[in-house]
């Protein structure tokens, strides 16, 4: 009898979960890469100081990470190197998790920041709280469904 991640019903679910990471990637970037200054003004709301480099990472971090979020939805939705962007998915949102839970137990009142701070990102923001954390836990747990049909798909490719 074959199990559930070798069924049609997993790998439709791999599908959605793919599809609707690529989406919130993709429609989270546009916003802080259309006014990355908007996005950095974001991340310093968090007050978060890393050691060594202070709060110089800030400027770099509304650079690169839009532009990374959006390459990677444009892999998931295309189909390719799914488990490398599963784990980028993953690692991101694990930051997220972090920087959303240290905001929370500092009493923050500050918008996510998800979607930037442009007028568009304004209208859809979400103050940071446990559904905000929750909701990239599940992100999390979707990137693992894709991961997982991917490896399995994998090894089935092999096998044949």
């Amino acid at each position: 009898m074959p199990n559930f991640t070798s069924s049609r019903l997993f790998r439709l679910l791999a599908i959605v979960c793919r599809l609707w990471l690529a989406a919130i990637l993709l429609y989270a970037a546009v916003p802080k890469l259309q006014d990355p200054a908007a996005f950095a003004k974001a991340i310093t709301n968090y007050h978060m100081v890393l050691p060594i480099v202070g709060m110089d990472y800030v400027y770099l971090m509304a650079l690169f990470l839009p532009a990374m979020e959006a390459v990677i939805g444009v892999l998931l939705i295309l189909g390719f190197w799914r488990r490398g962007a599963s784990l980028l998915i993953a690692a991101i949102m694990l930051v997220f998790i972090a920087a959303l839970a240290s905001a929370l137990a500092r009493h923050l009142n500050i918008d996510c920041g998800c979607f930037g701070l442009t007028e568009r990102g304004a209208e859809i923001a979400h103050k940071i709280g446990l559904n905000r954390l929750l909701e990239d836990v599940a992100y999390v747990l979707m990137a693992g469904v894709v991961f997982w049909e991917a490896t399995v798909s994998r090894k089935r490719r092999v096998q044949e």
